[in-house]
């Protein structure tokens, strides 16, 4: 277990070891500014000789690893969750401004040719320009050259979706914040051939004709790959598109994830639980998430340290050759340094959602058993009570959560980095009293927890004593 160390001028130095840093305290040469990790910063001159370290970083779609190694020591060993609900939630402030401005301003005309495209436009004809141009070809070769008004302008770099970008603005900030000197950063690059994973033995102009080639939609393409008949009984009238996955639970209008079902048989496996035929369905989405946004990543990781890639087969060999288990953190010491060793314990941190704006839940009209002009909200949705915020750091009968909500007027709910609530021990419900609750620390975007994969931390956090956090 290591303590990390900020001088006075504010520079990250090597970490120290626990005796010493009590020593320091004790005698009143630095303070706690840090609890998970925990970082002293000193408050007396000193020098600002540092080792190199290197950052190691496993990317994923939502599992990312990240550990820092010097001179073959493992000093920081982190995994981040990142959020999957920032689509879901972008979907659904859609729908209400849609209904808000259907209602208040039917009037207004809807919005048209005001989105940023991935690819800059031409300032002469308004089609695509290259990548590095802001005039088309065509236009360049008629013109003959930039005209000298079009000279300032910029274009934009890595246009990506809202929670791609999040996802690696999250892991950006996470590398920033690691409380050490980073000299060198090692990123495993990841490539993906999705058609080459559905058909291994695709190659040449195949590639061009995908799922969609001879069809209008994908009803078509199941309709046709299923002859027109119901997949259970046989039929052929009233045949309707069944989702193996709904879209509900992270599923697609993939053709591998359709299936043609005739009506009775479709409305008996939702009302009554018909067993289907099975279907190999598989989905691609965290890895497509991971390429889209690897240049965005390895452009912003190169401004904060020197930045080199590896690749994942090397990762797999070297640590296959240690005998060291699988898991996002081990992946991460490997990719830092290949003679490295991964410690038992690691931090575990869980991005989350900062702010929580609505007053009220927005139920429909008809799904209310009371208006909503006189419903009551009974702090239920406020972001602060009795001195306690969400998402802040607190102590519980021995054990340590974070706050996700507030109930009532005196209670709370706990939870851990992984989700489980923190009970009353005998006790059913999940609220818990704020009288009964200590304060650590507030926490802005991210929740951390110290976690370890030695056995005997595991029964140490079954009984009536955690970790310190």
């Amino acid at each position: 277990m290591k303590v990390y160390v900020k001088s006075e001028t504010g520079k990250w130095l090597m970490p120290t070891n626990p005796a010493n840093a009590r020593i320091l305290l004790k005698k009143g040469k630095a303070k706690v500014i840090g609890r998970t990790p925990f970082v002293i910063r000193l408050l007396y001159e000193t020098g600002e000789y540092v080792q190199p370290v290197t950052v190691g970083i496993d990317d994923g779609g939502i599992n990312i690893g990240i550990a820092a190694v010097s001179n073959g020591s493992v000093l920081f060993q982190q995994e981040l969750v990142l959020r999957s609900d920032i689509k879901s939630k972008l979907d659904t402030r859609r729908q209400y401004r849609r209904s808000r401005r259907n209602r208040k301003t039917r009037y207004r005309k809807a919005r048209f040719l005001n989105r940023k495209q991935s690819l800059p436009v031409c300032k002469i004809c308004g089609g695509n320009a290259p990548a590095s141009k802001i005039i088309c070809r065509k236009c360049l070769n008629a013109a003959g050259g930039v005209h000298q008004k079009y000279a300032g302008i910029q274009k934009t770099h890595f246009r990506l979706p809202p929670s791609v970008r999040a996802k690696k603005n999250a892991v950006i900030r996470t590398v920033r914040q690691i409380p050490l000197p980073i000299s060198a950063i090692r990123l495993e690059d990841a490539y993906f051939d999705f058609q080459a994973m559905e058909n291994p033995d695709i190659s040449g102009d195949r590639y061009q004709h995908g799922e969609l080639f001879y069809h209008k939609n994908f009803k078509q393409a199941g309709l046709v790959r299923d002859k027109f008949r119901c997949r259970v009984c046989g039929s052929e009238s009233s045949l309707q598109c069944h989702h193996i996955r709904s879209k509900a639970e992270g599923g697609t209008d993939k053709l591998s994830n359709l299936m043609t079902l005739c009506k009775d048989c479709h409305g008996r496996h939702h009302k009554k639980g018909l067993k289907l035929p099975k279907q190999k369905s598989s989905f691609y989405i965290s890895a497509a998430h991971v390429q889209q946004g690897k240049h965005y990543l390895q452009a912003e990781l190169s401004e904060t340290a020197f930045l080199t890639r590896t690749f994942g087969y090397i990762t797999s060999h070297y640590r296959n050759r240690a005998g060291i288990e699988k898991s996002h953190v081990n992946d991460a010491v490997i990719i830092a340094d290949k003679k490295a060793v991964p410690v038992t314990h690691y931090i575990k941190s869980k991005h989350i959602q900062t702010r929580k704006r609505s007053l009220h839940e927005a139920t429909a009209r008809k799904g209310r058993k009371i208006p909503n002009r006189t419903q009551k909200r009974n702090c239920k949705n406020v972001s602060a009570l009795k001195g306690f915020r969400r998402w802040d750091t607190v102590r519980y009968k021995g054990q340590t959560g974070f706050i996700s909500g507030f109930t009532g007027t005196s209670s709370c709910y706990i939870v851990n980095v992984e989700g489980d609530y923190i009970r009353n021990p005998g006790k059913k419900y999940k609220q818990v009293s704020l009288g009964k609750v200590v304060r650590l620390h507030n926490n802005k975007s991210v929740i951390s927890q110290r976690a370890d994969s030695s056995p005997t931390f595991a029964i140490a956090q079954e009984g009536d004593f955690s970790a310190e956090s």
